[in-house]
């Protein structure tokens, strides 16, 4: 609280008179009479007990005191200007920053590669990223979607389907120039190891293990098998790309590495996964127009990604 109740209006106009050296200057500046100019700053010299002016004819001069005073005025001014700037810039940037969390495999494998796009096809949004597996809790975090893999059931929320996943072997092309003459998953899996993502009991449904693989294209595992396990299938995928043996890829999640030529798949067989990508929030975020322009970009690169391999 600023001492003697000095109003802010007052310290405003004692610095222009200041800089004006004249009443009538700094009136026309503030757009007030000249009178109410020297009404205001008799009453600043009341209020603070100290003279600030010389009045002179044409114009004034400042006391020393007041060229004191105008010194703190200036920098006390110039902190209020800058924190109202930070305001206003923090109040834009929220209202066009969209915090999304996102599964992490799918976050680092599908999402991160494609920002350059998202920021191209959508320059008004600003993206705060989380990786989150569990659904987020909207009611005590300042998350406004997200991109979930489930059933797309949840109470008192808007879910909207983007795109079924299916899983397919994939193994390091590095890895597969060393064996060339090795060609079935079979023959494979008596050379390297089975690299498995084990589920959390969120989307444990909708896993799918090299058992159930197996059993449903009817290879045999041999007896000799090793399967190593990881928490998240984006691990699995890149213990894959360093060559450490065959995951059973997630397509969306795959797919750059399939692109760049990191990876490949083994055999042309896939199965379609019981959950699907959904984003997920509560209904007044649909209503922004940024969040609906994010879903109709999210949609259309999972309807791309989707059509690149025909499962």
């Amino acid at each position: 609280m600023i001492e003697a109740n000095i109003s802010l209006s007052a310290l405003q106009s004692f610095a222009v008179v200041a800089a004006e050296l004249s009443f009538t200057k700094a009136g026309q500046i503030l757009h007030k009479t000249p009178s109410a100019i020297s009404h205001q700053m008799k009453l600043l010299e009341q209020q603070l007990d100290v003279q600030l002016f010389y009045r002179k004819s044409k114009g004034v001069v400042l006391t020393p005191a007041a060229e004191l005073l105008l010194k703190d005025v200036h920098n006390g001014l110039s902190q209020l200007n800058a924190g109202v700037r930070r305001a206003r810039l923090k109040a834009q940037t929220d209202k066009h920053t969209i915090v999304l969390a996102v599964i992490p495999s799918l976050l680092e494998h599908w999402l991160l590669p494609r920002l350059t796009r998202l920021y191209q096809a959508l320059p008004h949004i600003q993206l705060e990223l989380i990786a989150m597996d569990q659904l987020a809790d909207f009611a005590s975090n300042r998350v406004h979607g997200h991109l979930h893999f489930g059933r797309g059931e949840f109470a008192n929320l808007t879910s909207r389907w983007l795109a079924d996943e299916h899983t397919y072997p994939v193994i390091s092309s590095a890895l597969r120039k060393q064996f060339p003459e090795v060609l079935s998953l079979a023959d494979w899996m008596r050379q390297v190891p089975l690299l498995a993502y084990r589920s959390g009991l969120e989307d444990a449904p909708a896993n799918l293990g090299w058992e159930t693989w197996l059993s449903r294209f009817q290879v045999s595992a041999g007896d000799a098998l090793r399967v190593d396990t990881f928490s998240h299938v984006g691990l699995a995928m890149g213990a894959a790309k360093y060559g450490q043996g065959i995951a059973l890829g997630w397509h969306h999640i795959a797919q750059q590495a399939l692109n760049d030529g990191v990876l490949e798949s083994i055999g042309t067989e896939s199965i379609k996964l019981a959950f699907s990508y959904y984003l997920v929030a509560p209904e007044q975020h649909w209503l922004r127009a940024e969040f609906m322009a994010l879903f109709e970009w999210l949609n259309t690169e999972f309807a791309t990604s989707s059509g690149e391999v025909d499962f």
